[in-house]
């Protein structure tokens, strides 16, 4: 009987594990290729399928832009009132704290007054019915 000794070299192991890694990679990377593939063939569809909408929607940008802008602009000019009415208003308080003060001093300058005729008058003794 002839015994056949095969002798593999480190070099030649290294080489076949490397081998062997790279077709996995390269299996795994063709996967991921033909799932990039199928996705962006859905994306196509999908886009294909809603362009009528997009085109729309496309065409409808400058009219919301315009509409936005006019908006705004009635806004600015809107706050710039607001601000006017809010001076008026606080002009108006002030004016009202004001009137509510110069009637207020002379009310009081007259409950004094009466306050020291009623201590200089001489007061009354209310009759009850047990007093004779």
């Amino acid at each position: 009987m002839n015994s056949t000794v095969i002798t593999i070299s480190l070099e030649q192991l290294f080489f076949f594990v490397l081998g062997m890694i790279s077709i996995g990679i390269l299996v795994l990377l063709a996967i991921l290729l033909f799932k990039i593939k199928d996705i962006l063939d859905q994306m196509k569809n999908i886009i294909i399928k809603n362009e009528k909408h997009i085109d729309q929607t496309i065409e409808t940008i400058p009219k919301v832009l315009q509409n936005i802008e006019e908006i705004s602009d009635v806004v600015s000019e809107e706050t710039k009132n607001l601000q006017g009415v809010v001076k008026n208003i606080e002009q108006t308080v002030e004016y009202t704290q004001e009137i509510g003060q110069d009637i207020l001093e002379p009310i009081g300058e007259l409950f004094q007054v009466l306050s020291l005729v009623t201590s200089v008058l001489p007061k009354k003794k209310k009759k009850t019915w047990f007093n004779k």
